[in-house]
């Protein structure tokens, strides 16, 4: 600082005040930290940064004007949270500082009493805690003096005199293994009666003592844990205390809560960064395998980036029959992997649609993407392949399954799950349903049950219902057509945030970023989607649920190479091999050697019987009647007549006059699993029938005399039939082909001249003898 008293002028220091420096006069226009902006009042020279304390510790510094504290840096301001009254509270501890410092407060010319230029700093810091004790804050003068050091320590910032954030420690001074413990112990009882914070206090003290008594000893194991208010008052902050208040559903939910982070705005840029997926109920009856009105569920996967339906499945679900004991169905784990493929790959535009569903008709950059990937044609429904990356999921017994989880891991598809009974953990899903009940099930009008039960229909099931093909179908159609090309009030373009964008212009704005890369899957790749079941290979086959499989004739050779390996040689499974089958066409399955990396086709052994389409589940309840009885399940010939005789009278029978009859039974999607047969005559070139020629036949016998040459055949459209007989009719247009014998007869149908080479051929195959001596074999061979 300067030593003169106009250099103690410096702390009226301000934006705007005229001082003079260098003999020249400048105005302050910025303060930013230490450094201030000094503006030449003649314009002869641009503004100049100079230091706070080299401008203040010139000797020909003068302030000349202006008064106020320095203003705050406001970026500064930023990292602390900007609060209300906050640059307020920065400029009165600069202001208190700047007269601590230099005994004089800005904007004044004269000191204050306690402040004088006889008076040392200690001096005036404790005349400024009695000021601030008169005004009803306390602070020491110690406390005065270290903020002092730290404010001349970051340049005269008064940001660092604002007390920041104070992060409260979690537990307080409570050791973090007995936090721990009291989380396991509430834990542990979640599913048990509610007990008191007594008995909690006591069971985790029980198991300190069994955790860490060897280790650290009876004396330090109660010191772990705390008094009893302290207890109660750590089991009130860590939310303990209220969960043993709630009924044991919901401390059971609680207590299977995974231990990830929930909530909050993740940062999505790219499709397919974050999807998530949910399954309900989707409230439209539709007709069963069996002829009768089933309950229907939907499973769907949104992508968070721009709100597109990667996929979605509508499976039949029924409850469990106590009386009969007819197993329930519902959403499988095959269904989600299923649905993982539908995503993978473009949809087509089936016959009926309409011409705008089509991804040539929308908003999606169709010529880039048919130039990135084949499989976009002019019959592509308007729905991205969007391949997902992370998935978040419920946890339903299909999501959790090692099956799902397999294929997950194999398509490398990072898996999180929600909580339960959260729906805000995947808000996506669950306003598409509602969406989807909204614009497109009530539009349903066959089978739509309403949102309630109290707003149901009549006479629902007497309707003529849709199947679930036609019901995935229907879905997937309006998702193409109208959600995908709707306006979203979610989705913005960064660019133009007042226009709001449908899924697919969404799309199309964030590909054209990220880019698109095709991620075609080929058909033995498809084949893990489907579920796996260890077999044993023998010689007559292998069996799945009592059916027998044997493979094909083009892999009966690989087959046999299996058989004489013996054992499969992966850990754990000893003679079992690995089998892909699809419970929704169970006719075909594949045997994998994980040895070559190859696939044995294996076909059902009676797949000849049953010419209609069948199911897993429709074997599963032929078989339950059989067994029923008096049969057994083994019985696979009696299941498949009676399979197939099911078929028969299906057909045979008349439909019912109020209710549509039973259709083929719903098998899925359409997974591609075989491989593309090849045409033998693709490389050859046409042929021109008009061309072909009759072949001269060849001699019967190698004794037989030989044929007189045949003449040339008539030029094709040729109108001359040559000269007439002698009886003065026109000669046969064809008698030149069949020359005359000299006997006198019409034309014969003699066999043409055939060429020596096929002469030779002939007899070389006829008498090639095996035996020289063997008369009777030469005899055999002429009388043949």
């Amino acid at each position: 600082m300067a030593g003169s008293g106009e250099g103690r002028l410096a702390g009226s220091l301000s934006i705007g005040a005229r001082v003079r420096w260098q003999e020249r006069e400048w105005e302050v226009v910025a303060w930013q930290g230490s450094q201030v902006t000094l503006l030449p009042q003649d314009g002869e020279q641009a503004p100049r940064a100079v230091s706070y304390r080299w401008l203040v510790g010139a000797e020909d510094f003068t302030v000349l004007s202006g008064g106020g504290a320095p203003a705050a840096d406001s970026t500064a301001l930023d990292r602390w949270g900007r609060q209300e009254g906050r640059k307020e509270e920065a400029a009165l501890w600069q202001a208190r500082m700047v007269e601590i410092d230099t005994g004089l407060a800005p904007g004044r010319s004269e000191h204050a009493r306690g402040f004088g230029p006889e008076t040392t700093l200690a001096q005036r810091c404790a005349a400024m805690s009695a000021r601030m004790a008169a005004d009803g804050v306390r602070c020491s003068a110690h406390t005065l003096a270290d903020k002092r050091r730290k404010w001349k320590a970051a340049g005269e910032n008064p940001v660092v005199l604002l007390p920041g954030p104070r992060d409260k420690r979690p537990g307080g001074f409570t050791d973090p293994r007995c936090l721990t413990a009291m989380q396991e112990v509430v834990a542990r009882r979640a599913h048990a009666s509610d007990v008191t914070i007594d008995v909690i206090r006591e069971e985790v003290e029980d198991l300190l003592h069994s955790r860490y008594a060897e280790e650290l000893g009876s004396a330090a194991v109660a010191a772990l844990l705390p008094s009893r208010s302290t207890f109660y008052l750590r089991m009130k902050e860590s939310g303990l205390a209220d969960a043993l208040g709630q009924p044991t559903r919901a401390r059971a939910a609680l207590a299977s809560t995974p231990p990830l982070p929930h909530g909050g705005r993740e940062v999505v840029l790219r499709p397919g960064q974050v999807t998530q997926t949910d399954t309900t109920p989707l409230r439209i009856l539709a007709r069963g395998d069996d002829g009768r009105p089933t309950a229907t569920e939907l499973t769907t996967l949104i992508d968070v980036a721009n709100h597109s339906a990667c996929a979605l499945m509508i499976t039949p679900s029924r409850p469990r029959d106590a009386e009969s004991g007819r197993a329930g169905q519902a959403t499988r784990a095959i269904d989600l992997t299923l649905m993982l493929a539908q995503a993978l790959a473009p949809w087509p535009v089936m016959p009926g649609w309409d011409p705008l569903s089509a991804a040539a008709a929308s908003s999606l950059p169709f010529g880039a993407l048919r130039a990135a990937d084949e499989r976009f044609t002019e019959a592509t429904a308007a729905r991205p392949v969007i391949r997902p990356e992370l998935i978040i999921y419920d946890q339903g017994s299909p999501y959790v399954s090692e099956h799902f989880t397999e294929v997950c891991d194999r398509l490398r598809i990072a898996r999180r799950p929600a909580r339960k009974k959260t729906p805000t953990d995947k808000p996506l899903p669950e306003h598409f349903f509602v969406t989807l009940a909204h614009r497109f099930s009530q539009h349903v009008t066959h089978g739509w049950q309403g949102r309630s039960h109290k707003k149901r229909g009549r006479g629902i099931d007497r309707m003529p219902l849709y199947t679930i093909a036609e019901l995935q179908q229907m879905a997937q159609e309006w998702v193409a057509l109208e959600y995908q090309q709707t306006p979203d009030a979610g989705l913005r373009d960064p660019f133009r945030p007042g226009v709001v964008l449908s899924p697919n212009e969404m799309y199309a704005v964030q590909v054209a970023r990220s880019g698109y890369r095709a991620v075609p899957l080929s058909p033995a790749q498809n084949r893990f989607f489907l579920l796996r079941q260890w077999v044993i290979p023998g010689k007559g086959g292998f069996m799945i649920d009592y059916r027998t499989y044997q493979p094909i004739a083009q892999d009966a050779g690989h087959y046999r190479e299996i058989l004489l390996r013996g054992d499969s040689k992966l850990p754990g499974r000893e003679k079992q091999w690995e089998c892909r089958f699809n419970p929704y066409r169970p006719e075909r399955v594949w045997l994998y050697d994980h040895t070559a990396d190859t696939w044995v086709t294996c076909d059902f052994r009676l797949r000849h019987l049953l010419h209609d389409p069948w199911t897993a589940d429709m074997w599963q309840e032929h078989a339950e009647r059989h067994q029923a009885a008096g049969g057994s399940k083994q019985d696979e010939e009696a299941i498949a007549l009676s399979l197939a005789q099911r078929d028969r009278r299906r057909r045979s029978r008349r439909p019912p006059p109020k209710r549509t009859g039973a259709e083929p039974p719903f098998q899925g999607l359409e997974l591609e699993t075989e491989q593309p047969s090849q045409d033998p005559y693709a490389d050859l070139e046409e042929f021109d029938l008009s061309t072909l020629r009759p072949y001269p036949a060849l001699p019967i016998s190698p004794m037989a005399p030989p044929s007189a040459p045949a003449p040339p055949a008539l030029p094709v459209g040729s109108d001359d039939v040559g000269p007439t007989s002698d009886s003065g009719r026109a000669p046969h247009p064809l008698a030149a082909l069949f020359p005359d014998d000299g006997d006198g007869s019409g034309p014969q149908a003699l066999t043409a001249e055939a060429p020596a080479s096929a002469d030779e051929v002939v007899d070389a195959e006829l008498l090639d003898d095996p035996d020289p001596d063997d008369d009777e074999a030469e005899n055999d061979i002429w009388d043949a």
